[in-house]
């Protein structure tokens, strides 16, 4: 059966820690489905899998908290469905369907959006989803995309939002003194359009990692060696490979490597040939990020049978947590994740006027979570600045007694013999 090798640390709080492990039954048969290529000893370990007694509700469970129920489905498909029950059967291939479906959907109003910036002169690259089942699966149906994200310059972002309000699509809560803060030191912002066949969620980003003023150089370089690329015979941009990886790579480690759709992504490209390794290493050392570039390969390596560069080998980014793992499962999702993912985010960046820069924006700037907690007209839209903080430090001091919570709950467990 499937052991994992010895896995290193992924950044904070990860779901996969150190040490060997033999996974259950039903996440070791998940893990197998989830390659690029079945080897002969890969599908021979699946197929002793399928033969054995497995709880198919968990398969389907984890396969759809994992955001890679389309994958599942083919390769179980390829082997004949072996040992599969009929009910489980049908609700796989329900979940199939229905994300094809969905898929074929954003990929031509994901076209659709290109096309309208195109011929206003917006420079736009799509990011993940659509684009990324497209270059790396060669077939929409095989990812799971939960929105469409797309990347400008910054000094194109408002006039970008503002052609995708024209076109139908709506933002919860953004006056305009706030598009103006978000394109100088935002990283993003969530837009919805909705018709009768389809809700389209948009992510409009002016940043990848950080925003603001201290991404602008990479930005520059990120953009400098932007492709060319005609997607659904839209002419658009498109990240250039070693830049794809290292996106891939850190948004996967910023994510605390879950979903494991971002680990079978990376997986994909880096069996696909196109990344220059010596580039993309030399361009995560000058970054820094090296650490949890390598975080991101390890796990892969010891859950994908990933083929991992020898370049990449080496110190990780330190982690918080070293029990390992036993099983798939995604913790529940709380608020403690935001301060980490800030965290994490502070420490990608090499120097510290940087990092004070970084964590400078996010107590200072107002949000858009600050104007939706407390809206106010435009005239008074100066309070924000005040405001800002004072919700920050409220936050944090919600944030440290969640935690002091948390670590008692785990004292208490452990103590009682049931951690």
């Amino acid at each position: 059966m499937v052991k994992t090798r010895q896995i290193l640390r992924s950044p904070h709080r990860p779901l996969y820690q150190r040490g060997p492990v033999k996974l259950g039954r039903e996440d070791q048969l998940c893990l197998l489905l989830l390659r690029s290529e079945l080897s002969p000893d890969a599908e021979r370990q699946a197929l002793e899998l399928l033969a054995s007694p497995l709880g198919w509700q968990l398969v389907l469970e984890r396969a759809r908290t994992h955001e890679v129920l389309p994958l599942l489905y083919r390769n179980l498909e390829a082997l004949g469905f072996a040992g599969m029950p009929e009910p489980a059967r049908a609700e796989l291939a329900d979940a199939y369907g229905n994300n094809a479906i969905r898929n074929v959907l954003l990929a031509k109003e994901l076209a659709r959006v290109l096309a309208q910036l195109g011929e206003a002169g917006v420079p736009v690259m799509p990011l993940k989803g659509a684009a990324l089942a497209e270059s790396l699966y060669g077939d929409p149906a095989l990812r799971v995309s939960a929105d469409m994200d797309i990347l400008v310059p910054p000094k194109y972002f408002v006039e970008a939002f503002r052609l995708m309000v024209s076109s139908g699509y709506q933002s919860r809560f953004t006056p305009p003194p706030l598009l103006e803060l978000l394109a100088r030191y935002g990283k993003d912002c969530a837009l919805v359009r909705e018709d009768r066949a389809c809700v389209y969620p948009l992510q409009l980003h002016c940043g990848l990692v950080w925003g603001g003023p201290v991404e602008r150089d990479l930005l520059g370089q990120i953009w400098s060696e932007a492709v060319r690329k005609t997607f659904h015979g839209v002419p658009a941009f498109a990240l250039s490979a070693d830049w794809e990886f290292l996106y891939l790579a850190v948004h996967a480690a910023r994510h605390s490597l879950t979903p494991l759709k971002w680990l079978v992504d990376l997986d994909r490209l880096c069996s696909s040939g196109t990344v220059d390794w010596e580039k993309a290493k030399e361009k995560a050392r000058r970054l820094g990020w090296e650490g949890a570039v390598q975080s991101s390969l390890a796990t892969c390596a010891a859950l994908l049978d990933t083929s991992v560069p020898p370049l990449f080998s080496g110190p990780l980014f330190p982690g918080n947590d070293s029990r390992p793992p036993h099983s798939l499962h995604v913790p529940r999702r709380t608020a403690l994740q935001i301060p980490r993912e800030v965290i994490f985010g502070a420490r990608l960046l090499k120097s510290r006027s940087q990092k004070l820069r970084f964590l400078a924006a996010r107590l200072f700037i107002p949000t858009s979570a600050d104007c939706r907690l407390l809206p106010l007209p435009s005239s008074l839209f100066f309070l924000y600045y005040p405001l800002r903080p004072l919700r920050v430090a409220c936050t944090v001091a919600a944030w440290l007694a969640q935690a002091g919570v948390e670590n008692l709950r785990r004292a208490l467990r452990h103590r009682t013999g049931t951690d």
